[in-house]
């Protein structure tokens, strides 16, 4: 989000306004701009938000707001969202100056339960990391600072979260928030007393990771025996409810010759799902999770396979990088929380600690950490060799897969895996 938008969306409260009070307190950010302009970029992008489940216009008969999920979402409706761009920027060009000028916190990630009850093969958590809870304490207060900070969305993991006794509680503190909530859960816990809240938690949806329609193969992949009937079986719970859900299907040699049935199954629902083969090792930097990576053979074929209707592929073609480019989105927008308080960049760079929110403020270390600063300054011209790469406009760096495979946690040792799926996406890309 940008951070005109988060202004537009700060100066919003939990009890009704009219327009021209919260022009009022629009202007106060934007004196040069006359207050009817002001007035006609805020209905639009509030009208936008409406649209989307994210805020009330208006009430009912009785002076209450009606929340009903299926005004703005259902499964048997649901069309799929495509941002333009220049129509985005064009629709707020008063503003078109201030736009990606600053970094502006808008989601933090907060891992909330160490310990998950399943034991996925690919799992870039150590194993003698997987304990320890978050308190109800500590989550609030994250919370707290985060309303402070104007940030929009929470994504609660683990872990598996719902092996944290207090979840209820923590959705209901951020629904109190006005939240928008992701959570990433595997489902095989899933309870009819957290489907009902969930089903009343207009900001909610749901991630989870399914490896193949096929039990045993599933399976293999959690070893978890009879994981894969859970999951499917949450899946259609949810369905059943129209809650918003994910599905995210991490290809590797296991599931290799499963992936495409999990995809296909999703868009029989109307679900939305993607597949990744991009693992990365552990933060550690043990590597002990990538035994089941795909060889660059095989995910020379995936990329093949997938060219014919990839928009990634039309993304690269207009991608101009030079050596001013950010190398990666790293601290720009999100930071991540574990369960003790650690804060660090990206789900999955545990190994790189920016601090802790009980000793440090999230302002404080988001606003004057010179790691933060650092991460976030990083451009193609710190890297020489992506610099100089004739391929790096197919290219997606990977500072956590740069860090956790090194043995010494070098981010700037550019991993090579990530330089021949560039070469390969610029082979097969040009002969489309």
């Amino acid at each position: 989000m940008s951070k005109v938008a988060n202004i537009f969306y700060s100066v919003l409260s939990n009890s009704p306004q009219d327009i021209e009070t919260i022009v009022s307190k629009l202007y106060q950010y934007y004196p040069e701009v006359s207050p009817s302009v002001i007035r006609e970029d805020a209905i639009g992008f509030y009208t936008d938000l409406q649209i989307k489940g994210f805020l009330s216009i208006g009430f009912d008969e009785d002076n209450t707001i009606n929340y009903n999920r299926t005004k703005y979402f259902s499964y048997e409706n649901r069309q799929p969202f495509e941002l333009n761009l220049a129509q985005e920027q064009a629709s707020c060009s008063t503003y078109i100056d201030t736009l990606g000028k600053a970094c502006q916190l808008t989601r933090v990630h907060i891992d909330i339960s160490g310990c998950c009850n399943e034991n996925c093969i690919h799992c870039y958590i150590p194993s003698d990391y997987k304990h320890g809870i978050m308190s109800k304490e500590l989550f609030e207060d994250i919370l707290l600072q985060c309303v402070d900070m104007h940030v929009i969305n929470v994504t609660i993991s683990g872990g598996e979260p719902m092996l944290n006794p207090h979840l209820t509680d923590f959705l209901q503190l951020c629904k109190k928030y006005n939240f928008s909530i992701n959570l990433l859960s595997n489902l095989t816990l899933l309870s009819d007393e957290m489907l009902d809240l969930f089903e009343d938690t207009p900001l909610l949806s749901v991630q989870t990771s399914l490896y193949a329609t096929e039990g045993e193969v599933h399976d293999s992949i959690t070893q978890s025996k009879g994981s894969c009937l859970k999951t499917l079986s949450s899946i259609n719970r949810l369905y059943e409810r129209n809650i918003p859900m994910q599905i995210n299907c991490p290809i590797m040699k296991q599931n290799l010759y499963y992936y495409k049935e999990v995809l296909k199954f999703a868009r029989s629902m109307n679900i939305e799902a993607d597949s990744d083969y991009s693992l990365f090792g552990c933060y550690d930097h043990s590597k002990s999770n990538l035994a089941c990576r795909l060889s660059i053979d095989e995910i020379e074929k995936i990329i093949h396979d997938d060219v014919g209707s990839d928009t990634k592929r039309k993304n690269s073609e207009k991608k101009r990088k030079d050596s001013k480019t950010p190398i990666c989105p790293v601290c720009k927008t999100s930071l991540c929380i574990s369960n003790s308080g650690n804060i660090y960049p990206c789900e999955g760079w545990q190994s790189l600690s920016l601090g802790n929110i009980k000793n440090q403020s999230l302002r404080k270390i988001w606003e004057e950490s010179p790691m933060v600063q650092y991460l976030r300054g990083l451009t193609y011209g710190h890297f020489l060799k992506c610099n100089s790469c004739q391929d790096k406009k197919y290219c997606t760096p990977c500072l956590i897969m740069n860090a956790n495979e090194d043995t010494s946690g070098n981010l700037s040792n550019i991993n090579p895996l990530i330089c021949e799926i560039a070469r390969i996406k610029k082979d097969v890309y040009n002969l489309c």
